[in-house]
């Protein structure tokens, strides 16, 4: 039978986790035929990882990448990407956390047609597809059982997330996590020169520095090309590289926060 090969990012495993054990138990696709470097035991070791990956990703026919920010941001997952386009039977991008159609206008993959890990359509539209081409055989009835547990479980995924980022102190301010992060909320986007972006944060960060922090509000200020782009409502873990306090005519006094790391939460 015909073998998958997961593309991801490292930092998506929760979400891996999950895709993969619906491809077993809804689409019937064995664990033998699925090379996922999450999953336990997949490289062996003392091998060369770079090498048996790019023979997987050349013997399986069908490569599934899950598009997600992280992934965007990951040279390595890009060039799995353009090795899966060259040599896969079958190339099917999923677009997940949070990546919409908008954000790949800067990409290799624009013009792809692209699915959609959350949408219930394109889950059966992908099934549909893998029936034809054989790599699965039709069992529709456990495949809509999985297939709706699955979505409660990204569902859910979102919703814990979303809790994290929800809660702020009465003063309007985050808290750190232990690793020095910030869950934050995206406010609104203002325009700036190319290449850079701008987003004002909902609350704010309690920065130390050494000035008066009597700005108007805090803003992420990066290149476009560092981090994913961003949108209104958007959940965002943060880690803060260094700040400056700067005043513009049309926002008045501000603080640009310049991320070290930053990711959209799913």
């Amino acid at each position: 039978m015909k073998g998958v090969f997961i593309s991801h990012s490292t930092k998506n495993r929760e979400l891996v986790e999950q895709f993969v054990e619906f491809l077993k138990l809804g689409m019937g696709v064995e664990n033998s035929r699925i090379f996922c470097t999450s999953e336990n035991g997949t490289l062996p070791t003392g091998r060369n990882f770079v090498e048996i990956i790019r023979r997987e990703v050349q013997e399986r026919e069908m490569v599934i990448a899950l598009i997600t920010p992280e992934y965007l941001q990951s040279r390595f997952c890009m060039m799995e990407l353009g090795a899966a386009w060259v040599e896969a039977q079958y190339l099917c991008p999923l677009l997940a956390g949070g990546v919409d159609y908008k954000d790949l206008d800067d990409t290799p993959l624009a013009g792809l047609q692209m699915r959609k890990i959350d949408s219930e359509d394109d889950l059966c539209a992908i099934y549909d597809e893998m029936v034809r081409q054989e790599f699965v055989s039709m069992k529709t009835a456990q495949f809509n059982k999985k297939r709706r547990e699955f979505m409660k479980e990204i569902s859910s995924v979102k919703t814990a997330r979303s809790s994290e980022t929800s809660g702020m102190e009465e003063s309007g301010q985050y808290r750190p996590d232990s690793e020095g992060y910030y869950s934050i909320v995206v406010e609104e986007e203002r325009s700036v020169p190319a290449p850079y972006k701008c987003y004002k944060i909902k609350g704010r960060l309690p920065l130390a520095t050494e000035e008066t922090d009597d700005t108007e509000g805090h803003w992420i200020f990066y290149r476009k090309d560092a981090f994913a782009l961003l949108k209104a409502g958007d959940h965002v873990r943060l880690k803060v590289g260094k700040t400056e306090k700067r005043y513009f005519p049309d926002i008045g006094w501000a603080r640009n926060v310049y991320p070290e790391d930053m990711q959209v939460i799913v």
